[in-house]
């Protein structure tokens, strides 16, 4: 599938995220179980990872493991590269009887994209998971800062129509970049990501999964997290995958 076709692929599956109304849609709440990814790579190789929380509660434990990916990297076009090794590890945790998340937070984008439609969309809509985008960086131009307290926020714009937040985790510390990803909307995302426990920037089960598929990347194993080996590639319907002829 060359670059022509793979784009119409992601326009199509844009039309396929719901995004609830406000006051509909998934809400966050204490005991839900949140699975937070992060990946890295090392060539063609994924080392991906998987911190899951219950909200307001224990840690369940941190799983990592490589996956082959699908899809060579192009900027506009990353969800059909970082998708399938998420989805893979996604799989792989369902396997082990672990608690299924209520909803995933995703190191990346959700509809805060150029095509409205990032990492976080494309497994939300293979998986059928609720999934929210939290990036570093930013797709998209804003305008205006977030006030400099925890909690503050700003409004990223697409179309006219707001997409995602420019989020202050921490007092005084750089912001991140939330946006709904698939039957989630941007309040509830928001709300989710402040809910988070940590001190820093990055709360601590995306900061637990980044650490642990840096570490895997670098060849390294830690007591803090369960390796999970080489994760076999995931179920996913032809009409949605880039790699189908």
């Amino acid at each position: 599938m060359d670059e022509i076709q793979a784009t119409a692929l992601q326009e199509a599956l844009a039309q396929q995220v719901e995004i609830p109304a406000p006051g509909a849609g998934y809400t966050p709440g204490a005991g839900d179980v949140v699975l937070a990814l992060d990946i890295q790579y090392d060539g063609e190789l994924a080392h991906v990872a998987g911190d899951l929380t219950r909200l307001g509660g224990e840690r369940l434990g941190t799983f990592a493991g490589t996956a082959a990916t699908g899809a060579p990297y192009v900027p506009s076009l990353f969800c059909f590269r970082e998708g399938p090794p998420l989805l893979a590890l996604m799989e792989r945790l369902a396997a082990e009887a672990l608690p299924a998340p209520d909803v995933v937070v995703v190191d990346g984008h959700g509809v805060a994209h150029p095509r409205r439609f990032g990492a976080a969309c494309w497994l939300g809509v293979v998986s059928g998971a609720v999934t929210v985008g939290a990036a570093k960086n930013t797709l998209l131009r804003f305008e205006g800062q977030p006030g400099r307290a925890r909690g503050g926020a700003s409004p990223v714009w697409l179309g006219g129509e707001e997409v995602g937040r420019v989020l202050r985790t921490q007092d005084g510390v750089k912001p991140i970049y939330v946006s709904a990803g698939h039957r989630v909307g941007l309040d509830a995302a928001t709300r989710l990501l402040l809910m988070l426990p940590g001190e820093y920037r990055i709360p601590d089960p995306q900061r637990r999964a980044d650490q642990a598929a840096r570490e895997l990347a670098r060849g390294e194993r830690s007591q803090e997290w369960t390796w999970l080996g080489e994760l076999p590639r995931p179920k996913i319907p032809p009409e949605k995958d880039l790699a189908s002829p």
